[in-house]
């Protein structure tokens, strides 16, 4: 079993050579592997399945022909929640659930874009409630795409001047909440991206059981091209892909 979990690429019109990266990538892995994982914040942002663009149109035809041959799962991250039914199915694309799991070659695994863990911002925790709740999501979706755009800019300013107003464990995943939802689910790995530093950490429960978290590489704080690749029980985290260096 060969898979790979990608995270925080935050591509958009503005990201043209992270975006022909990502699609070098696909190519690269088509038929290679048995399944992509994207766990959140691919999009830098998402307005809704209603707004289309040459760059939107360009990465549904490409994951659309992807997924012909490997099946690619999609869970939204804080940047692109709004990603809906009709764009995943344009794409081909399945649509998993926060705390998703796997069973892989004895291990369980859990898979969460990661922002759920930062339970220290608590600000951040409760604008998430609101503006992922069902009843808002569908008002926002019926209100034109203009004033969306509007809406995302005001929001986006109102996040910067907030932005590192506190100290940086408060933006950080908590080990305590980590180990209650790997307790939950009986899961012996965790493999999410959200706050930008990549790297395996080792944590123990009160019962003594390790648990190892893997955060995936990010391609907005460092070089594109990073993703975690697990093949069977091996798990590599690849900080920056060859194939960038043919850019």
């Amino acid at each position: 079993m060969k898979l790979i979990f990608i995270s925080d690429l935050h591509l958009s019109p503005a990201t043209p050579k992270h975006n022909q990266l990502f699609f070098e990538l696909l190519s690269k892995w088509q038929g290679q592997i048995d399944g992509l994982y994207i766990l959140g914040d691919f999009f830098d942002y998402w307005l809704g399945d209603d707004d289309d663009n040459y760059f939107i149109s360009a990465i549904r035809t490409q994951l659309k022909q992807f997924s012909l041959v490997t099946p690619v799962y999609f869970r939204g991250g804080n940047h692109d929640f709004a990603v809906g039914k009709k764009f995943a199915k344009q794409c081909g694309m399945q649509l998993i659930p926060d705390m998703h799991t796997l069973k892989v070659a004895g291990n369980t695994i859990l898979l969460s874009h990661g922002d759920t863990f930062c339970t220290l911002d608590v600000g951040y925790q409760k604008m998430k409630r609101i503006l992922q709740n069902p009843l808002v999501m569908f008002i926002l979706r019926k209100i034109p795409l203009k004033l969306r755009y509007k809406l995302k800019e005001s929001l986006e300013n109102k996040s910067h001047a907030t932005t590192n107003s506190k100290p940086d464990y408060h933006y950080m995943v908590v080990n305590e909440s980590v180990i209650n939802y790997a307790t939950q689910a009986n899961a012996n790995i965790i493999i999410h991206g959200h706050t930008h530093r990549p790297g395996n950490y080792s944590l123990t429960d009160k019962n003594a059981t390790i648990i190892q978290r893997y955060e995936i590489p990010d391609w907005q704080d460092r070089a594109p091209g990073g993703y975690i690749q697990l093949n069977d029980n091996q798990i590599n985290i690849i900080e920056h892909d060859n194939i960038t260096r043919n850019n």
